[in-house]
């Protein structure tokens, strides 16, 4: 389902930055030829997305002996930087378009391209937005909001170019600054999230911890798994890779239980992966016996 997700965005993404650039020759609107340029750089995204989720679904290897799901937070560091440089491009050619007298454009044909845009745009995100929800893909979730923030950079630009074309005379001298400042304010609206896309995906491939709710749940379970088991303390280093979380559990034995044996210690480990399986897969859950109150940080 996340393959036919990916090549889904593939194609829609080729057919936006076609229509884009056709539409941006047309009319001599930067806004649409930044919607052209967003759309080329998603298409190229998507190929590389595809290769990425086959990547993450390999089994460890000698290579990468804890598996491949650091690819999946490492390509959306890439893909948010991507999406950045794109913005601040477009801003950057916005700006000094103000200084250099605008730019002349033909509204009622923009009108109809973001019209066609924006709905297409739309459709692929719900889609996606379904996908990612039913697969849990952070790749599918990253890629889904791109179509959303082409469907708003689209709508922007058909509720903008509409006004313009039925009230464009009343603008006078300050027609030819439209396209300019719809490009701003658009990319000062949208920059805070992949901002945020950035952070949160660079604390993953740097190994941080995961939001703190997510760790209290995690905690709250393992604690739960505990009842039984004979540890005075213990301690839970707690990392999320992608859509992997990694649980390392250090938990000091009671003095009744300082001489368990190697069986023993293989049947808590076994009770507590079975009570953790929400969570983890048993080769993310390491679990260590101690009788050393000094290990347990």
């Amino acid at each position: 389902m996340e393959t036919r997700g990916l090549w889904l965005s593939i194609v829609g993404c080729l057919f936006m930055a076609a229509l884009g650039f056709g539409f941006a020759h047309w009319t001599g609107s930067t806004a649409i030829f930044l919607d052209g340029v967003f759309s080329l750089v998603s298409f190229v995204m998507s190929l590389m997305m595809l290769v990425v989720s086959r990547l993450i679904r390999r089994s460890a290897d000698r290579r990468f002996p804890f598996g491949y799901a650091s690819f999946e937070p490492a390509f959306n560091v890439l893909q948010s930087m991507v999406i950045l440089g794109v913005m601040v491009m477009a801003l950057s050619s916005a700006i000094a378009a103000l200084y250099q007298g605008g730019r002349n454009l033909d509204a009622g044909m923009a009108t109809i391209y973001a019209a066609i845009a924006s709905s297409g745009c739309l459709a692929v995100f719900l889609v996606l937005r379904r996908i990612a929800r039913h697969t849990g893909s952070t790749l599918i979730e990253v890629d889904a909001f791109a179509w959303m923030m082409d469907g708003v950079l689209s709508g922007v630009v058909l509720i903008a170019f509409t006004l313009v074309w039925l009230f464009g005379e009343a603008l006078g001298d300050q027609l030819p600054y439209v396209d300019s400042w719809m490009v701003i304010i658009m990319v000062m609206v949208m920059l805070p999230v992949p901002l945020r896309i950035l952070i949160r995906n660079l604390m993953e491939v740097l190994l941080a911890a995961p939001p703190i709710d997510v760790q209290r749940k995690i905690r709250r379970a393992f604690r739960d798994a505990m009842h039984d088991i004979p540890g005075e303390e213990w301690s839970l280093s707690i990392t999320k890779i992608g859509r992997s979380v990694y649980l390392h559990a250090r938990i000091l034995l009671s003095e009744a239980h300082n001489t368990a044996g190697i069986e023993q210690a293989d049947a808590w480990r076994e009770q507590l992966t079975e009570r953790m399986a929400e969570f983890v897969a048993e080769q993310e859950f390491d679990v260590v016996f101690t009788t050393d109150a000094s290990y347990i940080g």
